[in-house]
């Protein structure tokens, strides 16, 4: 890289982190993101690899390119509604022992770090190679663990070599083992092992939470989940049920529903980010676009959702 071309890196970062120094500070927030939005239209391309503090004192490494972490670098937040009620649950039940699957970037990699401590433990997976070298960085932030594992592999039913793609002009929360039908889309290789196998090797007996956003093929992993509904205490499970996902994998959300109720006795509260509620379901209706659910054994609804419904 020339000098002009380092010049323009870091005058990128000088002003973006000027901008930032607005976003992330001012108790205004009327104008605050289009002054972000302003503020990325002015460059064709992106810096990655930009370090910034979150609201609650994380550190994370930032890839502006990717389409997904502007509100981290500007806000010093992420899926802020998810986050509160995910965080609200976790410190009721005193959740201690975490899966993050779709990881990501690490946003709740590094979120569930917080909460298992020393004596807890955090498994995370994330198949795409570039996104999980994002990971990757951000368990280095975090001075790499010895209870966080970070794995570049898929969780589905079974062992196997896949594809999983990426698609130009979408942000790379939309990595998908589909393709959509597009024409645009990029494959990776991918290993996809199932879950089962994954805590029989590694010997892992207790699992108090669970995050689960892979883009419709939510329903392989939990075919290859069943280990966690023979604890005493099932997890509770925080899942994407989109039904623009599920229907690439031919089935719908309500069919998630139905093969968790059939390992255990649990409520379904599917997430209202505008309110920051739950509202408790008992299935979608068959046009519903589906939502973020959280999905709580029976015995720990009562606590976990007071003062959220």
């Amino acid at each position: 890289m020339n000098l002009r071309e380092n010049f323009s890196q870091s005058a990128k970062s000088v002003f973006l982190r000027a901008i930032r120094c607005y976003t992330f500070y001012t108790p205004i927030s009327k104008g605050k993101y289009r002054a972000f939005l302003t503020a990325l239209s002015v460059f064709k391309t992106l810096p990655d690899g930009l370090e910034v503090e979150t609201t609650d004192a994380r550190k994370l490494s930032v890839d502006l390119s990717t389409g997904l972490q502007s509100t981290v670098f500007f806000f010093g937040e992420y899926e802020s509604a998810i986050t509160h009620i995910a965080e609200t649950i976790i410190s009721r039940n005193q959740c201690k022992h975490f899966l993050d699957v779709g990881a990501n970037f690490g946003w709740y990699t590094t979120l569930f770090y917080k909460h298992a401590r020393l004596d807890g433990s955090v498994h995370s997976f994330e198949p795409v190679p570039s996104i999980f070298d994002n990971l990757l960085r951000n368990f280095d932030l975090m001075g790499r663990p010895a209870n966080v594992k970070i794995n570049r592999v898929a969780l589905g039913d079974k062992e196997d070599n896949l594809k999983i793609n990426l698609f130009r002009g979408l942000s790379t929360g939309h990595a998908s083992l589909s393709d959509h039908g597009r024409n645009d889309a990029v494959e990776f290789d991918c290993q996809m092992i199932s879950l089962d196998s994954y805590l029989e090797q590694n010997s892992v007996s207790r699992i108090d939470f669970v995050k689960v956003d892979i883009e419709g093929a939510e329903l392989m992993f939990l075919k290859g989940a069943k280990q966690l509904f023979r604890q005493e205490i099932p997890p509770i499970i925080l899942m994407e049920m989109a039904l623009n996902q599920t229907k690439n994998f031919g089935y719908l959300p309500n069919d998630l529903i139905e093969l968790i109720c059939g390992h255990g006795d649990y409520e379904f509260y599917k997430i209202d980010e505008s309110r920051i509620k739950l509202v408790m379901i008992d299935s979608f209706d068959p046009d519903d676009i589906g939502a973020n659910v959280i999905c709580i054994p029976t015995e720990l609804a009562a606590n976990s959702v007071a003062g959220l419904t």
